[in-house]
């Protein structure tokens, strides 16, 4: 009985020992996976204000050089006029009007006639763009961006006080390319993502209707928005604007719901950033992650039990492993004299052991691998490029193709979608026989791939073997009686320390340009 104890003791003590490193491993992934990811975001986040902010700069410099040769402010409203469909061209949906404070006067770029801004008492020296603008004192700043529930997206204004001391530059922009973060960069089943500005609004959401709250907000100013919605609806009877402070309403009372539950976390999340803590949210547990930046803050959250199959790995192997050794152990002390019996269930641990580890890299496998083409999955070859480019020299290279089959929308519609599926299949075999072992290739989606050349910058290279894949694909399908289509491809050279995101990005606008043509062109993306 004394030594049964003493097993036991054992028995426990090496749980509690093995279950406190286990814990302490998924721990240390857990935050690399956040500290990585919102990294990315935050990259993304500074790449895009940096664009907002270029753009703005270039329209400062054309309306600059306007003002020196027609000075007087009836030629520069005109000229205001004139470069607004010019500006929504360049910019798309990024630009949403150009407007000023000079020699006195608010001139702007739309039709709405000056009188109705008369009528209503508008100031210019008292909004937001002027007064910060001129609080700055030259520097571009951006005012508080907000949601315009009229138009669906987040608003804001780039404004800049000029060298006379007097004039204002204004220039509006629409911020939906944050938005588009959001869904681009998105990686794990359910995960939430939020981008918001240093006082607090959210600028860019997995859930829309989050977009223009304010995470800073108190419960009580949360309920005053709907309350003031609720007024103006009482007061409204115009159907199109009840339709719009509907939306508004359904947008406040989500976000107010939202904070009932999520406020409190958030306060802790604030006292320890950079810091991944689970909490319960919506009978969900979830762990959460704050990033702050100079100007723009990431959150985000992921389900516990993503995170956990992300790094099974990690604790499941342990685990089952220990579990198996403890029984070992209690069939050791409850069967002493059954030497044999005992050898076969050793042998047995030893089997379950092996069957474990051997399914478990099964899976691991099944999860990196394109079920149709047995590819390389986008995940796993993204994390293969990244490693590839962290283990780089500085003398190190590559090349980054991404590609595209031309005219597979018309396979899929006129042949159906088994022979695009063949078809597929067949480029993907066409291309990993024109690659060396050492490089990698990949099924991306639908009839997209994409190839990193190992130790390689010579474009013409690059070329040589699109174009050998381009024409294995046409001698191939003909002979297989299969319909012919062409891979158009872009190209990026891929340095020591580069970012993957913005390769891919990069060799993305080279593969927009090739498939202008829908015959297997090639471009490599030019600096600009």
């Amino acid at each position: 009985m004394k030594n049964k104890r003493w097993y036991i003791s054992i028995f426990i003590i090496v749980n509690i020992i093995a279950m406190i490193f286990v814990y302490h491993q998924e721990t240390q992934a857990i935050q690399k996976i956040f500290d990585v990811h919102s990294q990315e975001y935050q990259d993304e986040v500074k790449d895009t204000m940096s664009h907002y902010t270029h753009s703005f700069q270039l329209f400062s410099q054309m309306l600059t050089n306007e003002i020196q040769d027609h000075p007087r402010p009836d030629e520069i409203w005109k000229y205001l006029k004139s470069i607004d469909k010019k500006m929504l061209q360049i910019e798309g949906e990024t630009f949403d009007g150009l407007y000023m404070y000079y020699q006195d006067r608010y001139l702007y770029s739309w039709d709405t006639p000056y009188e109705q801004y008369v009528n209503t008492g508008y100031n210019a020296k008292e909004r937001p763009w002027y007064k910060n603008a001129i609080k700055e004192k030259g520097k571009i700043v951006f005012t508080p961006p907000y949601m315009s529930y009229a138009n669906h997206y987040v608003l804001s204004t780039i404004s800049q006080l000029q060298s006379d001391g007097k004039t204002v530059f204004a220039y509006d922009i629409k911020m939906g390319n944050i938005q588009k973060i959001v869904h681009t960069l998105s990686r794990y089943d359910n995960e939430q993502i939020m981008i918001f500005d240093k006082a607090g609004t959210i600028i860019g959401s997995s859930e829309e209707k989050y977009l223009g709250g304010n995470l800073n907000a108190s419960l009580q100013e949360d309920k005053q928005v709907i309350d003031d919605v609720k007024e103006t609806l009482a007061k409204t009877t115009v159907d199109e604007e009840i339709e719009k402070l509907k939306e508004q309403m359904d947008s406040a009372q989500s976000f107010y719901n939202f904070q009932q539950e999520f406020h409190e976390d958030y306060q802790h999340l604030t006292k320890k950033p950079q810091q991944a803590q689970l909490y319960k949210f919506n009978h969900t547990y979830y762990y959460n992650y704050l990033l702050k930046g100079d100007d723009y803050h990431i959150l985000m959250s992921i389900p516990l039990l993503t995170l956990l199959q992300e790094t099974m790995s990690i604790w499941l192997i342990p685990m089952l492993i220990l579990e198996f050794v403890c029984i070992y152990i209690l069939n050791r002390i409850s069967k002493e004299a059954k030497n044999r019996e005992l050898k076969a269930a050793y042998v047995e641990l030893g089997q379950t052991q092996k069957r474990l580890e051997i399914a478990l890299s099964a899976a691991q496998k099944a999860a990196a691998i394109d079920e149709l083409t047995g590819m390389m999955n986008e995940k796993s070859f993204r994390k293969s490029v990244i490693n590839q480019i962290h283990t780089m020299s500085d003398e190190d290279c590559g090349i980054l193709i991404m590609i595209d089959g031309d005219r597979f929308k018309y396979v899929n519609d006129t042949y159906g979608h088994m022979i695009g599926d063949e078809v597929i299949k067949l480029c993907a075999q066409m291309i990993i026989g024109r690659i060396r072992t050492i490089d990698l290739a990949s099924r991306l989606h639908g009839d997209e791939f994409a190839i990193f050349i190992a130790n390689i910058d010579d474009y013409h290279v690059a070329k040589k073997i699109i174009q050998d894949i381009n024409d294995s694909i046409e001698k191939e399908a003909k002979r297989r009686n299969m319909p012919v289509i062409s891979i158009s491809s872009g190209a990026i050279v891929v340095k020591h320390g580069d970012n993957y995101s913005e390769l891919a990005k990069k060799a993305d606008q080279a593969l927009y340009m090739a498939k202008k043509t829908h015959n297997g062109a090639f471009e490599s993306y030019q600096k600009k």
